[in-house]
């Protein structure tokens, strides 16, 4: 299936001048100190058409990472496919195009594969282990390098189309690459382009999420509540049709509307370990959700490269790619703590009049009678919370139905009406470099300047103003003689808003909701509320590099020294435009009923974020030599040793230095030992930094003062983050037997230990708290400048008065606080050989490969003192490639098992025994993938047609809920466990 460099003597590349990823003074991969997986892109396609991105995701030290499967809700890192290596986070995994870095394409400034040149990529490159030293910031888990084939010639195209046996899922694809000599070979130019798209598949549309299943995890862990999972989950105080609240002296608490406008009491589920979680019953869950994104994608490359002189190259290149990604989500939740409007007058008149009198109606605000009913406080004269005056509050009592989720608009099921909560996110990626390679005697050289933008638009096509959805729910009849835009409404139901001419002008066209109809809110009311937002975040990066190296000249007794020294300078921008803001909140001018929940609700349900401009630049130099210390020895047929050190300095923070060094020692043509140890860094990004702020309203006991109030938590980067630092040695053993030849396997042990790794902190947390508590007296934790207070010296007498120093926010921000440490050892196996060699009338190749990760630490401890908490994941992971070809068909087949899964995050008993799974751990997953081609001949050139057949055996992925609290928000499968099912794929490849 592919090219395993440090054992493969098969490789008939190995032994050529080829620049070695992870090191720039390396020409021979068998003499590489650091493991390296080359892959090659044809075998990789044979068994995953797809996408290049799909099949690096089923080799083992590719884990954590993010797929079409896997979006978050709001996008704003909708990037397609994002690479991890061995789980240690998509940012500490470095992409590179040919060497050279690729401009971040997601908010979080990781890359998306999707938007690669990948009809021109003829390999992929894994380096596993700290690389920072060679390549800078980010390489701290290790590096994928794609490379291109720039002496491609002729026309290559492909074409597939294929369909899981869902019937669902449809995708297809067109590429063709084309390359000439030019000049009377003095130069060439090569050019690509393909196409691709995937239906969209909804969440139901897969067994765990079919007919109301919606899985979650119910229970606190403890030995009496452990935690379990609940089919067919509801969540009783989030009604499906809504569940009134109107106060200790209503007798209509936890009734619904299953008839329009008419109270009936909700039918409770099983109850479960978990408050307000029921298994069946009246509560809510959603319907209407992703199982796989759609994407769209299409990418262009184009290169031109010329000799000027026989020792002098220079060449240009572009790079454009642009993928579409939509997925559908929630159609409407309002959650009793999310600060969103769900409050209703008693004599609202969609109502049924019985209804009204129930819920308190006849009731006037203000009497002896109206005790325990649910009025409205005296107003303020102005709104602190937006500086305006708000309307006096009517006399009538009113009532709330939170967390009403809308599944229908108008009796229309809003799948078919294409009215869902959408994330539609367009991300552009354009790259320009030129540059200069040459040779200078035995040394050779290259000097470059690259131009990267990509540009990311996320649109909430169908968002919500909560401004007009609070004017739409206050409705009435109107009085006689009203009129809206000329026209006489009097005795229809219109919204309060349009009858008060002081602020008839503030919500023009207003059309008031109902959300006691059991079948949504009319069309017209959706179509008032529904309101586009988006957002579009444009990153540059321009970089200026150079490298000198090779044999310097100088002489030992077991060879040559090789050398290289290289520089970086680059500039990075990030840009965030938005009109539509997080921080924006809804004014309460002419909004009877805008305080009714403790405060003004911020304006927009959906994800949207606030403009930020940032940059930053940095500096580097780095140098690696490569010295041979010993040659044609008894046990040391050669042994060398590799050194590195880069110098950073970054306009953000102060300079850091990473250094490397390995030995490679070949004891005989059979054996050879390798190690290495490395200093690591991954510099904060500028999201890390500069995030655009996030509010919301939260409940907060303050510890400090023992305050316990209302405020607002807020989301922010952080800009005094420094690097995260990590040190990794690796210890490994590699067999070529010349009894056995095209046979090599390899053992690579490796521990990676983080310190100052950034991690998210929120004040919010008890635990922090008390870290800032224990830097008493002057209280100088850097957790503390997560809670801002009107007063700042502890030595204030009024320090810990909660009347005087309650915080005004508390913040959630990345700190440099948390630890973290990998261990683990990796294996692969290799063997090749022609089939008639041992079966006579079986002309062909045969080749194999095997490849395990086992992992069984990869721990984080986020805040000093924290018990260690560990990854989800299998510790053990095992890919297996067969493939046999001859001169008219092959086979190919690839197994990927992944192990066993621990259920529990931490340690019993270290974490108050509160990590009880009534299921523990989660079955192994197999997955056998396979592919039938024969191969033709069609106008001059050769082709194939092929059937790839995934998921050969139809297998069900582990049944894993999430406890987001939402019933069906999430597919109930862990990332890395696929439940697409059996999936067919029909094509044709050709080169002329």
């Amino acid at each position: 299936m592919a090219q395993t460099t440090p054992p493969a003597q098969a490789d008939d590349q190995s032994n050529d001048e080829i620049t070695v990823t992870g090191s720039r003074v390396i020409t021979n991969n068998l003499n590489s100190p650091t493991p390296i997986t080359t892959v090659d892109v044809g075998q990789l396609a044979k068994t995953t058409p797809s996408d290049i991105a799909d099949g690096l995701n089923k080799l083992p030290q590719i884990i954590g990472g993010r797929t079409p499967r896997t979006q978050g809700n709001g996008g704003t890192n909708n990037g397609g496919n994002v690479l991890s290596l061995r789980n240690f986070g998509p940012s500490r995994t470095l992409v590179l195009l040919d060497g050279h870095r690729v401009p971040s394409s997601n908010q979080d400034g990781t890359v998306n594969i999707d938007i690669l040149p990948q009809m021109l990529v003829k390999r992929v490159d894994i380096v596993t282990g700290g690389a920072s030293a060679v390549y800078g910031s980010d390489a701290v888990a290790g590096v994928v390098n794609f490379v291109l084939d720039k002496e491609f010639t002729g026309l290559s195209i492909r074409a597939d189309a294929g369909i899981s046996n869902y019937g669902d899922g449809e995708e297809w694809q067109f590429g063709g690459a084309w390359g000439t000599d030019l000049f009377d070979g003095r130069g060439h130019f090569e050019a690509s382009g393909r196409y691709r798209k995937q239906a969209l598949i909804p969440l139901d549309a897969r067994p765990y999420a079919a007919d109301g299943q919606a899985w979650l995890l119910a229970g606190n862990g403890s030995p009496g509540n452990p935690f379990v999972n609940v089919p067919y989950s509801r969540v009783f105080n989030s009604g499906q049709f809504g569940n009134v609240q109107c106060g200790s002296a209503c007798g209509f608490n936890n009734y619904t509307f299953n008839t329009a406008g008419v109270l009936s009491p909700m039918i409770h589920g099983i109850p479960t370990g978990t408050a307000n979680l029921e298994s069946g019953g009246d509560g809510s869950y959603n319907k209407n959700g992703t199982f796989r994104s759609e994407i769209e994608m299409y990418d262009a490359f184009a290169r031109l490269d010329y000799d000027v002189t026989d020792d002098v190259n220079v060449y240009v290149q572009a790079t454009y790619g642009r993928a579409f990604n939509k997925s559908n989500w929630i159609s409407w939740v309002v959650s009793p703590s999310a600060n969103r409007p769900n409050t209703l007058f008693a004599n609202n008149p969609f109502l049924a009049p019985a209804t009204q009198v129930q819920l308190g109606a006849n009731i006037v605000c203000g009497t002896p009678a109206a005790a325990g009913w649910r009025c409205l406080p005296a107003m303020p004269a102005t709104s602190p919370q937006t500086n305006t005056t708000p309307p006096v509050p009517p006399t009538t009592p009113y009532f709330s139905a939170p967390s009403y989720i809308w599944q229908k608009i108008g009796g229309e099921d809003v799948r078919d009406t294409n009215r869902l909560y959408r994330t539609e996110s367009d991300q552009q990626n354009i790259n320009v470099e030129v540059g200069l390679t040459g040779s200078l005697g035995k040394l050779r050289w290259d000097l470059f300047y690259s131009h990267g933008e990509s540009r990311l638009t996320v649109t909430n096509p169908n968002n919500t103003d909560n401004a007009k959805y609070l004017a739409s729910l206050d409705a009435v009849i109107a009085p006689p003689g009203t009129t809206v835009n000329g026209r006489d409404v009097s005795g229809t139901i219109v919204c309060w808003v349009l009858t008060q001419p002081q602020y008839a002008g503030l919500y023009p066209g207003c059309v008031p909701t109902n959300i006691t109809d059991p079948n949504g809110p009319s069309l017209g009311a959706y179509n008032y509320l529904r309101t586009p937002t988006s957002w579009t975040l444009t990153q540059r990066l321009d970089n200026i590099g150079g490298s000198i190296g090779g044999d310097i000249g100088f002489g030992l007794p077991a060879g040559n020294i090789r050398a290289n020294v290289s520089f970086d300078l680059r500039w990075a921008t990030y840009k965030m435009e938005s009109a539509f803001r997080p921080t924006d909140f809804v004014d309460c001018t002419g909004l009877r009923m805008c305080l009714a929940n403790g405060g003004a609700p911020v304006r927009w349900v959906q994800n949207t974020n606030n403009p930020v401009d940032a940059n930053n630049n940095v500096y580097e130099v780095a140098g690696e030599v490569n010295i041979p210390l010993v040659k044609d020895f008894a046990l040391a047929q050669e042994l060398s040793v590799n050194l590195a050190g880069r110098y950073t300095k970054y306009s953000t923070f102060s300079a850091v230095k990473s250094w490397k060094a390995g030995v490679d020692w070949h004891v005989n043509p059979s054996i050879a030992f390798r190690g290495t140890a490395s200093l690591d860094i991954r510099a904060p990004n500028l999201n890390d930094l500069y995030q655009p702020s996030g509010v919301s309203s939260t409940g907060f006991l303050d510890l400090l003062t023992n305050g316990n109030n209302s405020l607002r938590l807020i989301t922010r980067g952080n800009p005094n983050l420094t690097p995260e630092k990590a040190r990794t040695i690796t210890l490994g053993v590699v067999l070529t037997p010349e009894f056995l030849p095209n046979f090599g396997v390899s053992f690579d042990y490796y521990r990676t230990r983080m310190t100052d790794a950034i991690t998210q902190i929120s004040y919010q947390s008890t635990a922090i708290q008390n870290i800032c508590l224990a830097s008493a007296p002057n209280y100088d934790s850097p957790f503390c400048s997560l809670a801002v207070r009107p007063i700042t010296n502890p030595a204030d007498p009024n320090y810990k008065n909660p009347n005087f120093n309650f915080p005004t926010e508390i913040r959630n921000s990345p700190l440099n606080a948390a630890r973290q440490e990998t261990e683990g050892f990796e294996i692969q196996v290799d063997y090749r050989f022609d089939t008639a060699q041992l079966i006579s009338w079986l002309p062909g190749s045969m080749s194999m490969r095997h490849m395990l990760a086992y992992q069984p630490v990869n721990t984080t401890v986020n805040i000093p003192g924290a018990f260690p908490t560990w990854a989800v994941q299998p510790k053990l992971r095992q890919t297996t490639f067969v493939s046999y070809q001859n001169e008219a068909w092959g086979l190919s087949l690839q197994n990927q098992w992944l192990g066993s899964v621990r259920m529990a995050t931490s340690d019993n008993a270290l974490n108050g025994n509160s990590q009880n799974y009534v299921i523990p751990k989660l079955k192994p997953f197999n997955l056998l993938d396979a592919t039938v081609n024969v191969r033709m001949h069609l106008l001059g050139g050769d082709g194939e047609a092929f059937l790839t057949v995934n998921n050969v055996l139809n297998a069900r992925a582990p049944l894993y809920p999430s406890n987001s609290g939402i019933p069906n928000l999430f597919y109930p499968t862990l990332g890395f466990h696929d439940d697409m099912g059996r999936f067919f794929t029909f094509g044709v490849r050709a080169k002329f």
